[in-house]
C-alpha cells in the first residue's frame, strides 16, 4: 500500500514594496523628460522668436563693430560694460557718459522706461569711412558727417520699447524738432528734418532692436533687409573667427579706417555732452 506525504505548502515569498519607489522613480523620470523636452521647446521658440543676431543684420563691409553679449539674466551688466569702454576705447571714466547719454534720450531713463523693454546686449557699429577724412581738428564730427553709426539696444519687450521710442519722439518734438516717419518692412523709421549732425538723426524698432543712427539711409537699408546671405558681418571670415572677451566682442576689419573711426568714436562718445540738442 502506497502512501503520499501530504504536501506541505509553502507560504508564499513576499514581494517586494514596489509601490512607492517605482511611483517616484516614474514620476521623477517623467520631469525630467518634460523639462528636457520644454526646455528644448522654449529654447527653440526663444530663439525664433528673437530674430537675427546684429551681426546678420549688418553688411559685410562693416568696419568697425563691439557688443555686449547677451547673458541669462537679461539685464545689462554695467560692470562688463564699463570695461568694454575702458579697454576696447581707452574711455578712462565710462561713469561720465551716462549723464550725456541720459541727456540725448530726452525721456528719463529709469526702471520704468528702460527696466520693461531693454535687454542684456548693446552694440554699436561704424562703416563708410576713411582714414584721412577722421584725422582732422575733429574727428568726431568727422565720423558724425561723412561715416555711419549704428547704435543697437537689444530689446525683451517690443511693445514696452516702441512705447519708449514713442515717447522719445514726442519729447524730442516738444523742443522744436521735426521728423519724417518712412515705413520700411514692418518697421517705422523717424528720421530728424534737419541737417544737423547727431547720432540720434534716425531711430526706429528694427528685429527686436532699439536702433539710432547719425545716417538716415543706413538705418532704412537696415529695416528694409537689404543685407541678406555672405553680405553680412557675421559670415565673414574674419568675424566668424572672432571670439568673446571678458569686454564683450569687439571686431574691426584690420584697415588704417578702422583704427581712425575706433579714435573718432572714442572723441564722440566723450563729447556727447556737447552736442547740441534742440531746446
Amino acid at each position: 500500500m502506497i502512501t503520499h506525504s501530504p504536501t506541505v505548502s509553502h507560504p508564499a515569498r513576499p514581494q517586494p514594496e514596489r509601490g512607492l519607489g517605482y511611483a517616484l522613480a516614474g514620476g521623477l523620470a517623467i520631469t525630467l523628460l518634460a523639462m528636457l523636452i520644454g526646455g528644448s521647446l522654449f529654447a527653440w521658440l526663444l530663439s525664433m522668436a528673437r530674430g537675427p543676431t546684429i551681426p546678420e543684420l549688418l553688411p559685410a563691409d562693416t568696419q568697425l563693430y563691439g557688443a555686449l553679449q547677451p547673458n541669462v539674466g537679461g539685464v545689462v551688466d554695467r560692470i562688463q560694460l564699463r570695461q568694454a569702454l575702458r579697454d576696447e576705447l581707452g574711455i578712462s571714466q565710462p561713469e561720465a557718459l551716462f549723464p550725456a547719454v541720459e541727456r540725448l534720450a530726452v525721456v528719463p531713463l529709469g526702471d520704468g522706461n528702460l527696466g520693461t523693454w531693454l535687454g542684456s546686449e548693446l552694440g554699436v557699429a561704424v562703416r563708410g569711412t576713411d582714414a584721412a577724412s577722421l584725422m582732422g581738428e575733429d574727428p568726431a564730427l568727422a565720423l558724425l558727417r561723412q561715416g555711419e553709426i549704428l547704435f543697437f539696444f537689444g530689446s525683451k519687450n517690443d511693445p514696452q520699447a516702441a512705447n519708449f521710442l514713442e515717447q522719445h519722439r514726442i519729447d524730442r518734438e516738444q523742443r522744436g524738432e521735426r521728423f519724417t516717419a518712412y515705413e520700411r518692412g514692418s518697421a517705422t523709421i523717424y528720421v530728424q528734418v534737419t541737417d544737423t549732425a547727431s547720432p540720434i538723426a534716425a531711430f526706429g524698432l528694427i528685429e527686436h532692436y532699439v536702433v539710432f543712427s547719425n545716417s538716415s539711409s543706413a538705418l532704412l537699408d537696415l529695416a528694409a533687409g537689404s543685407t541678406e546671405g555672405e553680405q553680412t558681418l557675421a559670415n565673414q571670415p574674419l568675424f566668424a573667427e572672432l571670439r568673446p572677451g571678458r569686454s564683450g566682442l569687439f571686431y574691426s576689419d584690420g584697415s588704417a579706417a578702422a583704427e581712425t573711426a575706433r579714435a573718432a568714436l572714442r572723441e564722440l562718445l566723450m563729447a556727447l555732452d556737447r552736442l547740441p540738442v534742440a531746446d
